[in-house]
């Protein structure tokens, strides 16, 4: 549905652009450097490069007696592909070179095949001076269901620009620069467990729990390369192909309230005590749009 919407919103935009009355330019290359400054608004196309994985090792609770325990799995995140929005505003105080502030927003899916979820209890019943090895032991191993989830990506660029005319019709422009990133996700793939006995029986209750990762905010770099074909007037169809790049960085990640499980969020947070997660921010993109010369 947000795919949708988005994809209509761009051809809103189209629609709108094309019943303003815009002039028309004078014929040769002077059609692409006789005007200072460039707006573009687009649909893109990102692909993350996150690829990180996260091993998960806790001692769930037993509430029934003294013991022993152990939980692990590995937690697998893998960037995926979505949809965004671009824009971008150029200005050119020379005939083919300028500067570009530029705005790039995404919501890329995540995902990833998560390891069997190993746990082992070594338990006693009722007998606070037992002392280990406990008598009882339960050990078992579960498939545990993939990670999902998303990442929210916002990159703000100040870009050095040149633009290559090639006829009235067509320009060529390649762009690059600092760029400030903004990372944040959240998924559901961790696990969070606990067992006690009832009616002489050993039981328990597993969850799967929503986390996140705190937001970062770094610098990095952006290169793309762009091509332009005049439409009419002043409005051109624009494609760019870009990379955002951004050194890997570790966040600590946060467990979030489980409205199933009754345990506080502290006292959930205080027996996963989670560690960090190493994010790479970096991404692909293609846009489509236009871009309106003034």
């Amino acid at each position: 549905m947000r795919k949708r919407r988005r994809v209509g919103i761009f051809f809103l935009t189209l629609l709108l652009l094309g019943i303003i009355p815009i002039p028309s330019f004078p014929q040769g290359t002077g059609y692409w450097t006789s005007k200072k400054f460039e707006f573009t608004t687009a649909t893109s196309y990102e692909i993350s490069l996150l690829d990180t994985s996260y091993f998960h090792q806790y001692s769930p609770i037993f509430m029934s007696g003294p013991y022993q325990s152990n939980a692990e799995h590995t937690l697998f995140l893998d960037g995926g592909k979505s949809w965004g929005l671009s824009a971008s505003l150029a200005y050119f105080p020379l005939e083919k070179l300028g500067l570009q502030f530029h705005l790039e927003f995404g919501k890329p899916r995540l995902g990833g095949k998560n390891t069997p979820y190993e746990v082992y209890v070594n338990y006693a019943i009722g007998d606070p001076g037992a002392s280990p090895p406990y008598p009882y032991v339960f050990e078992r191993s579960y498939d545990w269901p993939n990670t999902e989830g998303y990442l929210t990506q916002l990159c703000l660029s100040l870009n050095a620009a040149l633009r290559i005319p090639v006829s009235s019709k067509m320009c060529f422009s390649v762009s690059g620069g600092p760029s400030y990133f903004y990372t944040a996700g959240e998924a559901v793939g961790l696990t969070y467990s606990k067992f006690w006995i009832e009616d002489n029986f050993f039981v328990g209750e597993t969850y799967k729990m929503k986390f996140r990762f705190k937001s970062t905010a770094k610098f990095g770099i952006n290169l793309g390369a762009e091509f332009n074909y005049s439409l009419y007037g002043n409005v051109s169809l624009t494609i760019d192909v870009r990379f955002f790049g951004a050194a890997k960085t570790s966040l600590p990640l946060e467990i979030l309230s489980n409205e199933l499980l009754p345990d506080t969020i502290d006292q959930v947070r205080k027996t996963m005590n989670l560690g960090k997660l190493e994010i790479n921010p970096s991404f692909y993109r293609a846009h489509l749009g236009l871009k309106y010369l003034f």
